[in-house]
This record gives structure tokens, C-alpha cells and sequence, in this order.
């Protein structure tokens, strides 16, 4: 009943009386119930700004999930529509070689030969053959969570360009990468999370393919810096590769050949 009898009587803790004396003797003023009002109304304004903001966020927030789907619908059409003008482009491609044979038909067999030459080496015409199909894939199982920067378990860019660099230096005749033929100007390059080959993005796995003499290439391509570099990627990185030889692989044309300069032949022709 004591402490009841002494909480009723004397609600304040006798150290904040003590305190306020201390402040008094001090010469400090003393706290006003107007201090206490300003602080209070101060509390409450903070709070009441808080929870307008937090309010603000969740009504925001279904409005950016809404804009980022939104920009993953127009990267989807984009991209069908690239497809789809890429295989147009390839149609008007076969066409044009149909009626290049055609019109040089009896215009000689060297022509001919030299112009089917031309298109292999400049990557316009499809071709098939012998050769090597080299095979890059993420490490599997999740990122480790104490790496720092790039991700060595990851394909890279610089990956797959080490390999085509060997498997020209190979001999190889033709190469592609996940159906891109590549040209003299064919770019390689990582942007953001994915590789561009001819500016287009490709998925892993990252199939190398590379049309060349069967009994050199791919000796030719163990022995050389490419070969090595792809026993590396497994061996240190966990990388999943492989190379395999094949008796027929088929490469299309390349959709993006165009001509920077040209002149007339010697002959006048």
C-alpha cells in the first residue's frame, strides 16, 4: 500500500524535481508546459510527414511495377520484330543467290567459283561441312555470395572472343555463335548481363561453331591458345564446356553484310 500511497501522492520521480532544482540554481530557466507543447506538436508533425511518405511509396509502388512491365512488353515486341525481320532478311538473301546462279549461269565456271568463294569468305553465303562445335556454360548452382565484382563463374564476352580468335588461327573456315555468323565486322561484346554477337543478344549455352579441314582443325585447336583457355575456364572457374567434333555442321549467311567501298574490275567488266 506504501508504493500505491506514494505513486498517487507523488506521481513525478523525486530525480526530475531534483533536476529541475539543479536547473533553477544553475541560473538555466525552467521547462515550460509551452516547451513540452512545441516538442509534442513537433512529434507529431514528424509522424504525420512519415506516413504520408510511407503511403506515397505503396501507392508508387504498383505504378513502377506497372512501367517495368510495361518495358519488358516493348523489349519482347522489339525483339519478335527483329526476328522476324532478320528471317525476311535472310529470305530476300537465299532469292538473290537464286537469281545470282541464275544470271551467271553461263557466264563461266571460274565466275561462279570465285563469287561462291567471295561468299564464304565475307560470310553472306550459308555453308556446311566439317568441324568443331565448342560449348560455353555458366557454372551451375547459384553466384557465390562472397565474390566480389564479376562473377568468375560466369561466361564473358572476353570468353567466347579467346575462343573464336583459336579457332581462326585453326584454320577454321566459317564460324557462327548460337546461329550469328560472323564477318570481318562482326562484334563481340558483354552489355549488361548478356553477350552481343552483331549486336544481338544470345543465351547461354554459347555454341561455337566452325566449319574447317576435319583432320587439322581440331588438333590445330587443342594445341593452340583457345584450346588451352577452354580447359582453363573449366578447370579454375567451374565453367561447363566441351568440344565435339562434327561431320556436318550448316551456318547461316550473315543479315548484316554491307559494302563501305568498291571499285570496277580492271577489265572494264
Amino acid at each position: 500500500m506504501t508504493l500505491i500511497n506514494e505513486m498517487l501522492t507523488r506521481p513525478l520521480d523525486p530525480s526530475y524535481a531534483a533536476s529541475a532544482a539543479r536547473r533553477v540554481a544553475a541560473g538555466e530557466p525552467p521547462h515550460t508546459s509551452v516547451g513540452t507543447v512545441l516538442v509534442t506538436l513537433t512529434a507529431i508533425l514528424i509522424g504525420f510527414l512519415l506516413a504520408v511518405a510511407a503511403g506515397s511509396v505503396r501507392r508508387d509502388a504498383p505504378t513502377a511495377q506497372g512501367v517495368r512491365a510495361e518495358l519488358i512488353d516493348q523489349i519482347t515486341e522489339r525483339r519478335d520484330v527483329v526476328e522476324e525481320r532478320s528471317r525476311a532478311i535472310a529470305a530476300r538473301q537465299q532469292e538473290i543467290a537464286g537469281l545470282e546462279a541464275a544470271s551467271l549461269a553461263g557466264a563461266g565456271a571460274s565466275l561462279t567459283a570465285r563469287l561462291q568463294r567471295l561468299g564464304i569468305d565475307t560470310g553472306s553465303s550459308a555453308v556446311e561441312g566439317p568441324g568443331l562445335i565448342v560449348s560455353l556454360a555458366d557454372r551451375p548452382g547459384p553466384a557465390d555470395p562472397e565474390a566480389t565484382g564479376v562473377d568468375q563463374g560466369k561466361v564473358l564476352s572476353r570468353d567466347v572472343f579467346i575462343v573464336v580468335n583459336g579457332l581462326w588461327q585453326s584454320g577454321a573456315e566459317a564460324i557462327s555463335i548460337n546461329g550469328q555468323r560472323l564477318t570481318v565486322r562482326s562484334p563481340i561484346r558483354f552489355a549488361g548481363a548478356a553477350i552481343l554477337v552483331n549486336f544481338r543478344p544470345i543465351s547461354p549455352p554459347y555454341e561455337i561453331s566452325a566449319i574447317g579441314d576435319p583432320d587439322q582443325l581440331p588438333e590445330l585447336f587443342a594445341q593452340s591458345v583457345g584450346g588451352a583457355y577452354v580447359k582453363s575456364l573449366s578447370d579454375n572457374f567451374g565453367i561447363v564446356t566441351s568440344v565435339t567434333a562434327k561431320d556436318d555442321i550448316s551456318l547461316p549467311g550473315a543479315t548484316r553484310v554491307s559494302i563501305d567501298r568498291a571499285r570496277p574490275l580492271g577489265d572494264g567488266s
